[in-house]
């Protein structure tokens, strides 16, 4: 009986330091465009000395972030690249179309772990442009900012910072 016990105490204890860990690694970023919030909550990898966005080849989809999908969440219609989309939740995914080029796309399907990623079936596409900054982040790490009645997204790691901006209303 004491075995049991000393067992399951032991799978409570490694979970809850799976889900403490799985936490320190998400971020979560909000904003209030045009009195409509939007959130974004993502994992956070980190670069360890690679530079993963100027090695990633042309075609390749990426589920941004690490671990679950990264989610966008409105409680406002979405304006993307002349798209509305209704107010909820979509999962992001990040699609590189040339050298220097990027997409930020927009999937209906949520609650997405792991692979494989999602390549058919988005809802609208928002292009980004690549910015590179001499300050440099370790960690994924995504902005969301209310800027001319619009919310603009940056998302930076390494050097490298993609950017685009769509409307909320």
């Amino acid at each position: 009986m004491k075995f049991k016990t000393v067992f399951s105490l032991a799978l409570m204890l490694c979970a809850a330091c799976t889900l403490f860990a799985h936490a320190d690694n998400r971020g979560t970023v909000e904003a209030i465009v045009n009195s409509k919030k939007i959130s974004i909550n993502y994992g956070r990898p980190s670069m360890k000395g690679r530079d993963l966005l100027s090695m990633a080849p042309v075609g390749m989809v990426w589920r941004l972030g690490m671990n679950e999908a990264t989610e966008i969440e409105s409680t406002g219609n979405l304006i993307v690249a002349g798209k509305e989309l209704k107010a909820g939740k979509y999962s992001l995914w990040v699609k590189k179309t040339g050298e220097d080029s990027w997409i930020l796309a927009f999937h209906p399907k949520t609650g997405i772990w792991g692979r494989p990623a999602l390549t058919e079936g988005y809802v609208a596409e928002l292009p980004l442009k690549l910015e590179k900054t001499p300050e440099s982040v370790e960690q994924l790490t995504i902005n969301l900012a209310a800027e001319n009645g619009e919310a603009v997204i940056r998302i930076h790691w390494g050097t490298s910072v993609l950017v685009g901006s769509f409307g909320v209303k």
